[in-house]
């Protein structure tokens, strides 16, 4: 049986969401690394609210935002059997970034 037009769109609407994911999770990786060794948790609100791009944020936000990040890093795993990354790199048509 022949893929209909419509599947062979979600299939290739797959890999690519697939593709940014993977993506995603290769910035979040570095996000959470850097956070780690930056010393992020010492920043204070004034700190924050001195730097116009930051001034609407405060240190609990910023550190929720952090969890986030780290939820999604738990929930994609890493690229072995039975972890999500690993799923999604199967249908990718090339190394994720």
């Amino acid at each position: 049986m022949a893929l209909t037009a419509v599947q062979q769109n979600l299939a290739t609407e797959m890999q690519t969401c697939a593709e940014e994911i993977l993506a995603l999770k290769g910035r979040i990786d570095a996000i959470m690394a850097m956070h780690a060794s930056e010393a992020m948790t010492t920043i204070s609100d004034a700190d924050l609210q001195a730097l116009t791009p930051f001034a609407h944020m405060t240190v609990v936000e910023l550190t929720a935002a952090r969890n986030a990040f780290a939820a999604i890093q738990t929930a994609l795993g890493g690229y072995v059997a039975g972890e999500q990354a690993y799923r999604l790199m199967k249908i990718v048509g090339r190394v994720p970034k």
